[in-house]
């Protein structure tokens, strides 16, 4: 779904209309995009995938073992670490690759900023797995959590664009830093400088987001 909704957007004169800095829109995207896929990754996968465990009993055999709480949480993050890269490489290729869009290679800065992104959101599904008993609860909590952050995330338009009310709101969004420092990791040439508040920021929700879910996430039917 996301290489389908970058070809759409890439294809269609939506660039024309958003204010980009000279950039071609099918370059300014993609790194927006690409936040989006780890924020849905996190917030839809792993919740949903948390509560579809519970609801087939296979939390009841996880409760037989003498998996601890913080192993579970662990290792649930780490697997799905490893899609949220796959699918960045993914959709890189298919930026370069088929509409040129403009990669620098800093891959290192590439990578500390999805694990930090991909982290942050799949501990966010970590949380509503904890709240949410079944699907039917979880649907009004992601979609409520994750419509906020796509469309106010400067992932397709710069935020600049938004009312002044919500470009306040839109700033204290760690999806905005996330989009922000993809942007500036793919377009431009390696400068520390440049991302530096992005990756700060990004720290401070991951250390939030982290005690939050060590003191609340619960593994439990």
């Amino acid at each position: 779904m996301p290489s389908l909704i970058y070809v759409a957007l890439s294809i269609l004169p939506i660039g024309k209309a958003i204010a980009t800095s000279n950039i071609k829109y099918s370059n300014y995207v993609l790194p927006g995009i690409i936040a989006m896929t780890i924020m849905q990754g996190g917030i839809y996968s792993l919740a949903y995938w948390m509560v579809d465990l519970k609801a087939r009993g296979i939390i009841k055999r996880l409760l037989a073992t003498p998996l601890k709480q913080w192993q579970l949480a662990l290792s649930l993050v780490s697997a799905r670490l490893v899609v949220v890269i796959a699918q960045t490489i993914i959709l890189t290729l298919l930026g370069v690759l088929i509409f040129h869009a403009g990669f620098a290679g800093n891959i290192f800065s590439t990578l500390i900023l999805v694990l930090l992104g991909g982290a942050i959101f799949l501990l966010c599904g970590l949380l509503i797995s904890t709240f949410a008993k079944s699907y039917d609860a979880a649907a009004p909590i992601t979609s409520a959590i994750a419509l906020p952050l796509t469309f106010l995330g400067n992932i397709f338009y710069p935020i600049e664009a938004l009312p002044r009310g919500l470009q306040v709101f839109a700033r204290l969004l760690p999806i905005t830093y996330l989009a922000d420092g993809l942007r500036q990791a793919y377009l431009y040439p390696f400068d520390f400088t440049a991302i530096g508040k992005d990756v700060f920021i990004l720290t401070i929700w991951l250390i939030v987001m982290l005690a939050a879910t060590l003191s609340v996430f619960r593994l439990k039917e």
